[in-house]
């Protein structure tokens, strides 16, 4: 197959999952109702911003990509399919969708006991560090990964886990509530440099490895016969580091921005307080 045919793989319609189609759209609608029109209905539901919506659905045209575009055809084909479709589940996608919830979605659910305590301790930054990262690299153990593969039930529990402690592993760099943002920018900072450290090993083991280390892609891909399963194993490991490097720089500049923005408004309070208490005119901008 040449590269022009691998790619018109996209441009035909029977290649893309309509019923996925129509349920993204579906929460689409319903979800610009819920913060348009419907917005009223809720308690302390506060306009939700152009930038918010944005986000939210950027986050679902990435998951029907992911799930429902032939990507999800070629990623049981390819592993550098596969490792773009990883990356993408589970490192772009949260914080869009992190990002598109406004806070009010979230308050009702962490009013509930169990849900919120669960989310306490899976939002402990040094404990999600770890157990995300850990289960990301624990899923690319040649075993494991093999027995996913070939287990419609492990492979669906596993994707579930880890988009949970994906979703886990972004809450404390967004913190969609403000109320429950307990992290200082400074130790954020920290906590997206050490995300990017403890999956390196997982992608140096796979883009430096002189074996093929998954049987289920151990055979040349009819898909793509111009590259061996060696070239496709290393190419999957540096996409997973490039997509991993791009999102977590755009994160650091995103916290830094907010941090930036936080400072000048904290000590613009403090200026104005500080006219009041002295009975100095308030200077105008």
């Amino acid at each position: 197959m040449s590269a022009k045919e691998f790619f018109e793989l996209f441009t035909y319609t029977a290649n893309w999952n309509l019923p996925l189609n129509l349920l993204f759209i579906g929460i689409a609608v319903i979800y610009l109702l819920l913060v348009g029109p419907m917005r009223h209905r809720f308690a302390g539901a506060e306009p939700v911003k152009e930038s918010q919506k944005f986000f939210f659905l950027m986050g679902l045209i990435v998951y029907y990509f992911t799930l429902g575009s032939p990507l999800d055809l070629l990623a049981h084909e390819l592993f550098s399919m596969h490792m773009l479709q990883m990356s993408l589940l589970y490192i772009v996608l949260p914080p869009l969708l992190l990002l598109g919830v406004p806070a009010w979605m979230f308050r009702p659910l962490i009013k509930i006991r169990w849900i919120r305590a669960i989310g306490r301790f899976f939002t402990r930054p040094l404990i999600i560090l770890f157990v995300f990262n850990g289960l990301l690299s624990l899923y690319h153990f040649p075993y494991i990964f093999d027995a996913i593969m070939n287990s419609m039930l492990l492979h669906f529990v596993s994707h579930a886990i880890l988009m949970f402690t994906a979703l886990c592993m972004w809450w404390p760099i967004i913190a969609p509530v403000p109320e429950l943002d307990r992290v200082k920018p400074l130790m954020k900072l920290a906590y997206i440099f050490a995300n990017g450290i403890l999956l390196t090993p997982a992608c140096a083991l796979i883009i430096f490895a002189d074996h093929v280390l998954f049987d289920a892609y151990a055979k040349m891909s009819e898909l793509a016969p111009v590259m061996n399963p060696i070239d496709d194993q290393q190419l999957g490991g540096i996409i997973m580091k490039i997509v991993q490097e791009v999102v977590y720089i755009t994160a650091i500049g995103f916290v830094f921005v907010r941090w930036l923005r936080e400072q000048r408004a904290k000590d613009k309070q403090e200026l104005e307080a500080y006219f009041k208490q002295k009975n100095i005119p308030t200077p105008q901008e």
